[in-house]
C-alpha cells in the first residue's frame, strides 16, 4: 500500500511540474484588464505594488492574490477587496476557484504528504 502511495506522489510531482506553472501563467495571462485596472491600485495595493504587479514576473503574485481573494473570504478582507468575487467576470471567478482549490490545493496536499512520508522514513516508522 505504501509503495502505491509513493508512486502516486511521484506521478503527482511530475504533474505539478507541468500543471501548476502552466495554469498559473495562463491565469495571469487571461486576467481581464478591467480587473487589473480596478483592483491594482490603492487602497488594495501600495503605490510600489501597484506598479510592480502589472508586469511579469511579479504579476504572478497578483494572480495568486486575486485567486485567494476570490476563493477565500478571509483573504478578501485582508486586502480590502470587498466583493471582488461578484465584480469579476464569471469565467474568471470559476477559473480562480479551480486554480486555488484544485491545482494549488492539490500541490499543497502532495507536498505535505511527501513531507510526512520523509519524516516517517527518517524516524524509522516507515521502512
Amino acid at each position: 500500500m505504501m509503495e502505491s502511495f509513493v508512486h502516486f506522489l511521484m506521478i503527482s510531482v511530475l504533474l505539478m511540474v507541468l500543471v501548476f506553472p502552466t495554469s498559473w501563467v495562463l491565469l495571469t495571462w487571461v486576467t481581464p484588464n478591467s480587473v487589473i485596472d480596478r483592483y491594482v491600485r490603492p487602497p488594495h495595493f501600495s503605490e510600489f505594488e501597484s506598479i510592480a504587479y502589472r508586469y511579469f514576473p511579479t504579476s504572478l503574485i497578483r494572480t495568486n492574490l486575486f485567486s485567494l481573494a476570490i476563493a477565500i473570504p478571509l483573504a478578501r478582507r485582508i486586502r480590502k477587496f470587498g466583493d471582488i468575487h461578484k465584480q469579476v467576470p464569471l469565467w474568471f471567478n470559476v477559473a480562480c476557484r479551480i486554480y486555488m482549490y484544485c491545482v494549488f490545493g492539490y500541490s499543497v496536499f502532495c507536498l505535505t504528504a511527501m513531507g510526512v512520508i520523509a519524516l516517517g522514513i527518517k524516524l524509522g516508522y516507515l521502512s
